[in-house]
């Protein structure tokens, strides 16, 4: 069992009350902003919205309050906690709207009259403001909770599946629209930063909603779900308002299943248990290392799954009588989903877990990979008014939601069981060992970052040249593939060779999209980042093969 001391209650205390009091400010800001005007200019909200805005920005600081003088700490706390999840996400999106307000769809904010470039006024720095406060209160507030339950993990799938759909709902049209100068855009629609904003907010969800449902504590449990439900209603209510009551707007599924989400999780109970009054020596426990695994292979099963049919079926839809143009960097989704899966299927085998989990978590780095290369195509495309997002985006979408809420309890088990196992020793590492992982480290530096297809009409997307929406896949993708590398470098043999494999399993995925994807451009040849990538490959495995034969070494000895 792991454990941790409480903490003194009186700090602890302390800080609670700071946190609701950075909240509370928090609050106060977001709840002025629409009064004070986000932008300048002749572009009022569609509809009078400062008592709705104002009431979903200040009802968790209230309700935070009420289980404080309730004597309820724990809840509040994890209120706060959960809540300052989606800060991050909002905040990028309201900054959009200082960059370019005419793109936003935010009609509880404003509501273009002309294509008058539009200024930001004082309102939209209350709300950046605001909604740092909302972080700086949860980070104050997380972190408190103890608990002498020895599984929390029970209604976990129940939980995040909710609260994925959720996200992806969140991710849809918000509303319909007539009028031609506020345009129904969702986050794939925005630019960089907004759709930044958008995914941020979408991912909050699972993401928070499956540490707060894992936890051992049900003070926290329910005061996390609280949360999350409360900021999901606080991001879906607008729109659907909007929809309802102003001119030329209308409602679509999106919120409204949020909202229904949302309502699953404000019902959702911890379990029932006689607790006992907590004191100085109360114990952390974490859920079980099997459990974890288990839904982390779930959960990567689907994520997987979710990917494959995202690259079989259409990401781009058009008007009748017109062919849709080929998305060929989605075809990528299909070894990537299919790698992730099956490793996911492997952490369902209790006797392999622990041995597959390092390279199931590297290996979940080839969907965003993908995705954003995928991703880029529709977005060009889309630009075309004919031309839509189809279901096959919507696919993917899902499944990196899904991937996000795999990494989360696959990073718990392996916290777990560091913590159940005893430190081995270390001896040195062998210098063809760390030959391998220099080397492996610099190849896969040019492999993410040169060309992996050559053509005259072509301008692949890099990083350090055109850097677009697909440039920041390669970046995940290196910076999982330098981390397993620096990792494994200080790791135990065995875990060293799992993560040496699915660092592997990224190149893979990098070096098949020559054949995949080279049908886009004529006579496409395969540029240096293709034989890059084919030399990480060879010398990640001979890495990976070096260290399972000193495990294997080790245990004869």
């Amino acid at each position: 069992m792991t454990s941790t001391r409480l903490e003194s209650p009186q700090p602890v205390a302390a800080r609670l009350r700071s946190a609701w009091g950075l909240a509370a400010g928090g609050a106060v800001l977001l709840a002025a902003a629409p009064l004070v005007g986000v932008v300048g200019g002749s572009a009022p909200p569609a509809f009078t919205s400062w008592p709705l805005l104002a009431a979903l920005a200040l009802l968790p600081v209230v309700v935070s309050g009420v289980l404080m003088t309730r004597g309820r700490p724990l809840v509040a706390a994890a209120v706060l906690a959960a809540v300052a999840a989606f800060a991050p996400g909002r905040l990028l999106s309201d900054l959009q709207i200082g960059l370019d307000a005419l793109a936003v769809s935010r009609p509880e904010l404003l509501r273009p009259r002309s294509l008058d470039p539009l200024d930001p006024s004082a309102g939209l720095w209350l709300l950046i403001a605001g909604h740092l406060l909302t972080l700086a209160a949860g980070v104050l507030a997380a972190n408190r909770s103890v608990g002498d339950e020895a599984d929390a993990s029970d209604k976990l799938i129940r939980v995040v599946l909710v609260s994925a759909f959720a996200a992806i709902s969140l991710l849809g049209t918000p509303f319909t629209s007539t009028d031609v100068l506020l345009l129904a855009h969702g986050p794939w629609d925005l630019p960089l930063i907004g759709l930044a904003g958008g995914l941020l907010v979408a991912a909050a969800a699972p993401l928070a909603a499956a540490l707060s449902a894992s936890s051992t504590e049900p003070d926290t449990r329910r005061g996390g779900l609280i949360g999350v439900a409360l900021a999901i209603i606080a991001v879906a209510a607008p729109p659907l308002v909007a929809g309802l009551a102003a001119d030329g707007l209308g409602v679509t599924w999106g919120p409204i299943a949020a909202l229904v989400a949302a309502a699953l999780l404000l019902l959702e109970h911890p379990d029932r248990t006689v607790r006992a009054e907590q004191d100085e020596k109360a114990e952390l426990t974490l859920p079980g290392t099997a459990r974890m695994h288990a839904v982390a292979g779930v959960f990567g099963v689907l994520a997987g799954a979710a990917t494959v049919v995202g690259a079989l079926v259409p990401q781009l839809t058009v008007t009748a009588g017109l062919t849709a143009p080929e998305n060929y960097a989605a075809k990528l989704l299909l070894p990537a989903g299919v790698a992730v899966a099956v490793l996911g299927a492997w952490l369902l085998a209790r006797g392999v877990a622990a041995a597959v989990r390092p390279t199931f978590l590297v290996s979940l780095a080839a969907l965003p990979l993908t995705a954003a290369a995928a991703l880029d195509t529709v977005l060009a495309a889309t630009q075309i008014a004919v031309v839509q997002p189809g279901p096959g985006i919507w696919a993917m979408a899902g499944g990196l939601v899904l991937a996000a809420v795999a990494g989360v309890c696959g990073a718990v088990a392996g916290a777990v069981e560091r913590e159940d196992t005893e430190p081995e020793p270390r001896g040195e590492t062998p210098v063809p060992v760390l030959a391998t992982a220099f080397g492996a480290g610099l190849l896969a530096v040019g492999a993410f970052a040169l060309p992996a297809v050559k053509a005259a009409d072509l301008v692949a997307p890099g990083l350090f040249t055109n850097f677009q929406v697909a440039s920041w896949g390669l970046l995940i993708g290196l910076l999982a593939v330098l981390a397993a590398v620096a990792l494994a470098v200080n790791s135990r043999p065995p875990r060293a060779a799992a993560l040496l494999s699915g660092a592997a399993v990224v190149v893979v995925v990098r070096l098949l999209e020559l054949p995949l994807t080279g049908a886009r451009a004529a006579d496409a040849s395969a540029g240096p980042g293709t034989w890059l990538a084919a030399a990480t490959v060879v010398v990640l495995l001979i890495g990976a093969a070096l260290r399972a034969a000193e495990g294997s070494k080790g245990r004869s000895a």
